[in-house]
């Protein structure tokens, strides 16, 4: 009995872990084809794993990142849940089958999938990008030869909007075996970004060759160097939500006081804690229209900032 009852407590507790992410550096989203969870074990990076369907609710928050493990596949719902965490200013951190099953239904004209497939190889890459990607390229590109593995059956991608999307990584190699040489991009939304890779986060157990570990390697570099790059960010996200609220308010879905409450998602039902910071989007005469850290929207009184 006693056995039982500690296993229930256990099981409570692992519960409570899963949804309460507020605090959490790295949100991790399961997937079934991928396991980022392992590769952030070793580069010793702590995180809380979750998955697709608790999204809505989760308070996830702009000084996070957010790692979709393959397939990326959920609900529009968790999508939209996904799309106002990077409004907020989030990072998005997605791979492979992702491009096509997250990215494109709430990010149209980035990148997409070109419609073919990759198999399981592993390819020298070249570490392109410019002067402002140097923080999430540190590490790479100081071998001869930088080495990145694809996945049986992956995604390549294509950028459909040059001026918008930087391509981080791209393999020649890989534009010959499969169409499109690109490795790694990223563009910005809003306050936040999104940045892609090709293949999976975690090469396949059983594979000990030296080219696989070396390739496995640079996704665990390059990993490192997102959730890095996400903490240098904190600063910017301060200056973004600097305007505290004196009181406790209602996010309202328009500029009056006889206004319904405004649609939320995340945690708190769109009440605004007194001291909460938020980004003010516009002023509409007695109301301005905020976004909160969860990347809700609405109008508050702006006697109460």
């Amino acid at each position: 009995m006693r056995s039982l009852l500690l296993a229930a407590i256990l099981v409570s507790s692992l519960a409570y872990a899963a949804t309460d992410v507020s605090h959490a550096a790295v949100v991790v989203v399961r997937g079934s084809a991928d396991h980022m969870d392992q590769v952030l074990a070793r580069a010793k990076i702590s995180f809380v794993a979750v998955s697709a369907d608790e999204l809505p609710s989760l308070a996830l928050n702009a000084k996070q990142v957010l790692m979709v493990n393959c397939t990326g596949d959920m609900s529009a719902e968790a999508r939209e849940r996904v799309r106002r965490f990077v409004s907020a200013g989030g990072f998005l951190y997605t791979t492979d089958h992702a491009v096509r099953q997250l990215l494109e239904p709430i990010f149209p004209n980035t990148i997409a999938w070109t419609g073919t497939s990759t198999t399981e190889r592993i390819v020298p890459v070249k570490v392109s990008g410019t002067e402002a990607d140097r923080g999430l390229l540190n590490s790479l590109g100081g071998n001869a030869k930088e080495l990145w593995q694809t996945a049986s059956g992956g995604y390549p991608f294509k950028v459909l909007d040059p001026k918008r999307v930087t391509v981080l990584m791209e393999s020649p190699e890989a534009a010959k075996l499969f169409g499109s040489g690109n490795i790694a991009a990223r563009f910005r939304y809003e306050d936040g970004q999104v940045i892609h890779v090709t293949g999976h986060f975690f090469s396949q157990p059983g594979q000990q060759s030296d080219a696989v570990a070396r390739a496995g390697q640079g996704f665990e570099t390059f990993s490192a160097n997102v959730v890095q790059e996400k903490k240098n960010d904190g600063a910017r996200i301060d200056t973004l939500y600097g305007a505290g609220t004196t009181r406790q308010v209602q996010l309202q879905a328009g500029p009056s006081a006889a206004a319904a409450p405004a649609k939320t998602m995340g945690q708190g039902g769109g009440s605004v804690a007194k001291g909460e910071k938020l980004k003010v989007l516009e002023k509409s005469g007695e109301f301005v229209r905020v976004r909160d850290q969860q990347g809700n929207e609405g109008y508050v009184p702006a006697d109460a900032l």
